[in-house]
């Protein structure tokens, strides 16, 4: 369910397939330590501590990208 989200997600905002793989997504966010497995099943998620470690949203780097964009 997750994964056609994303890929939805991906299609919508820039018309591309993109092949999304959740287990991946979720062992990248445990490295990064944004993400905490806590029972089977259940993770915990520090946005405070997620937004210090990404840093720019990827929002953001889309805005930007847009901008620049428009300006060249």
């Amino acid at each position: 369910m997750l994964t056609l989200h994303c890929e939805d997600l991906r299609m919508g905002e820039f018309g591309e397939k993109y092949d999304f793989d959740v287990d991946d997504a979720v062992q990248t966010l445990e490295k990064l330590g944004i993400v905490a497995r806590y029972t089977i099943g259940r993770y915990c998620v520090s946005l405070k501590c997620a937004i210090e470690i990404i840093g720019t949203t990827t929002e953001e780097m889309v805005l930007k990208a847009k901008q620049d964009a428009t300006i060249a």
